[in-house]
């Protein structure tokens, strides 16, 4: 009967802990929702470019930076659940870059930035 009764707690604890998703940590307004995923990419002044991603433990996530299409920084998180991640584009060279996420070999966001000297934009894909 003990075993029954810690066969079942296990399973219990081990089911709710697998669905639990990070919500409390996720962006408030996503840019991209799925029900394993939640990411948003967004300027918070001229030169700083957020990145957050709000996943399940284990899953693997990839943030990509590009230039011209040439990959620039590639970094794959799957350990973290929640992933905050800010950039200075100031100290990038003027240019368009690509911030993406990628999510089993597939990207699932994206957004460009348009780094001149005036201005800086966001450019919705």
């Amino acid at each position: 009967m003990k075993s029954i009764v810690l066969t079942f707690a296990l399973a219990l604890i081990a089911t709710f802990s697998f669905a639990q998703f990070p919500q409390s940590k996720s962006p408030d307004s996503c840019c991209y929702v799925a029900n394993d995923l939640r990411a948003a990419i967004f300027m918070t002044n001229n030169s700083l470019i957020n990145v957050k991603v709000a996943k399940k433990m284990g899953d693997k996530v990839k943030i990509r930076i590009k230039e011209n299409n040439k990959p620039l920084y590639i970094k794959s998180y799957n350990k973290y659940e929640w992933v905050d991640l800010q950039y200075d584009i100031s100290r990038f060279p003027e240019g368009k870059f690509t911030f993406e996420i990628v999510q089993n070999k597939e990207v699932v966001y994206t957004q460009t930035i348009d780094h001149q000297s005036i201005t800086d934009q966001l450019v919705n894909n």
